[in-house]
């Protein structure tokens, strides 16, 4: 469900967030648009397809209790020394607040840790979510890592969909797609880092029919695989393979939401013959295929919030920056605050070190990480009281697919001189130069609509020509997975 990159002292089968109670309904749901829900309602989600923890099954539920602003976590765990002993157990309680720039802050009073979980004093802050009430949630859970002096606090994400009631598709119904990285290997090879499905329902039978892709517009090997959904003490579950639930070999567990949403996680075991149901990655994240072409320039000039998750991404330094809350869209590119990332992209253009293709379109969406850098370190915080979110990171969405609507197969990142762990007042220079560095590479975006918000989720691989890379803190580049996920900004 979120990263936990310490040696947790118990395995984690399984994760559910609560809060007082939970509500779980029937089979029989479509995926129409879903009302949003009046404040004070308690909302209740599902999923969680990153997956960090040690031989976890993936499962995680949510629910975010807008009159008590409060939020837990609770997971059916087993002790390695008593398999049999499996018990719900808290690991997880806070409180959270919103803030103006439409992000939750989440204070965590019980916590994670790399023995476990235990109450933390004072709470525990840095932990953001960003939420399209009554239908989905992303965000970053923090761990404390106990095994190093002084002790140091990791940062997790997680995507939830609301999935209160087992698929009813009478008829095949299409989604896209995009998985999620691959933190345990850099050098693992993708097999599929995007792509489409059809989901068809008959009784408790889920069937899968995937059309993987490669960044790149590369084609996988379609698959087709059925899998069977039940009503579990933690929501409608959907496993694969048949009657795999609550198992740790290669189990892929699927959320899916009638909000439109879709979460899957793989826990892919070494050596495993079987890609899941979306022909590999970790697990995916995506949304019910738009019924016709998306209006570019609507989607380009709105606004929003998520996480850039950068899993791979180990420079050291007094913050975690491998998820970083984030919001795009609220600079244009000829922004006195773009300039650096501007500049940055010009000078290597054709020029410099030649690290980038192109620049960038008008299709283009502005943005980056809420990150400040001060006396006492740096800081993650999208509240807005430390200033607006930096702009060094830019979507060129390209051009939208002709077969299927909301891919956008053909896209651009790129990362200019500011991006951390540099920022304007001390670029990342070419290694063994003073000239800015930049660079771009392919990804894949998909889009799609939530109760009238637009969601991005955005796919870029290692394995990828050019391959994603970032600053490796010394003036080079480091190759590794890259990822970016939005929802629209409540407005």
């Amino acid at each position: 469900m979120f990263s936990m990159r310490n040696n947790a002292a118990f395995a984690v089968l399984s994760l559910c967030l609560f809060i007082g109670f939970l509500t779980f309904g029937g089979c029989g749901q479509t995926a129409p648009p879903v009302t949003t829900p009046a404040t004070g309602k308690v909302d209740t989600y599902f999923g969680g397809p990153f997956i960090v923890t040690i031989n976890p099954v993936g499962l995680s539920s949510s629910s975010f209790d807008h009159s008590a602003n409060q939020i837990g976590v609770s997971a059916i765990v087993t002790n390695p020394s008593n398999p049999s002993a499996i018990v719900p157990t808290q690991v997880l309680s806070g409180t959270f607040t919103a803030a103006a720039t439409g992000f939750l802050a989440v204070s965590e009073n019980f916590a994670t840790t790399s023995s476990g979980y235990g109450p933390q004093n004072p709470p525990l802050t840095g932990a953001w979510a960003v939420e399209i009430p009554g239908a989905g949630v992303l965000a970053n859970l923090l761990s404390v890592n106990t095994t190093t002096v002084p002790a140091t606090v990791l940062a997790g994400p997680t995507a939830m969909t609301d999935n209160t009631a087992c698929p009813d598709f009478q008829q095949q119904t299409p989604f896209l797609y995009v998985n999620v990285p691959n933190a345990s290997s850099r050098s693992t090879t993708d097999t599929s880092n995007y792509g489409t499905v059809g989901i068809a329902a008959q009784g408790s039978a889920v069937t899968f029919s995937a059309t993987p892709y490669l960044v790149g517009s590369l084609p996988g090997i379609p698959s087709t695989v059925t899998g069977g959904c039940s009503v579990s003490t933690l929501g409608a579950v959907t496993s694969y393979p048949l009657n795999s639930y609550g198992q740790r070999s290669n189990v892929e567990t699927i959320s899916i939401g009638k909000s439109g949403l879709l979460v899957s996680s793989f826990n892919a075991q070494s050596g495993s013959s079987t890609p899941g149901a979306f022909a590999g990655g970790n697990g995916v994240i995506g949304v019910q295929e738009p019924s016709s072409p998306v209006d570019v320039s609507t989607l380009v000039g709105a606004k929003y919030n998520g996480f850039i998750y950068a899993p791979k991404n180990s420079v050291a330094g007094t913050y975690d920056i491998t998820v970083l809350a984030s919001a795009f869209g609220n600079h244009a590119a000829n922004d006195l605050a773009c300039s650096a990332l501007q500049s940055s992209l010009a000078a290597n253009h054709g020029q410099g070190a030649g690290t980038v293709a192109m620049l960038p379109s008008p299709n283009t969406i502005y943005g980056g990480e809420f990150l400040t850098v001060g006396s006492s370190g740096s800081v993650n915080d999208p509240s807005g009281a430390l200033g607006s979110e930096n702009c060094d990171v830019g979507i060129d969405l390209g051009t939208e697919d002709s077969t299927y609507a909301g891919v956008f197969p053909n896209a651009t990142i790129f990362i200019g001189s500011n991006y951390p762990p540099f920022n304007s007042s001390n670029p990342w220079n070419c290694f063994g130069t003073t000239a800015p560095c930049a660079v771009s590479f392919p990804a894949a975006a998909i889009v799609g609509q939530v109760q009238a918000q637009y969601v991005i989720f955005v796919a870029a691989s290692p394995n990828s020509t050019p391959p994603a890379q970032l600053p490796n803190g010394f003036g080079g580049l480091a190759v590794q997975p890259f990822g970016i996920y939005l929802f629209q900004k409540l407005q």
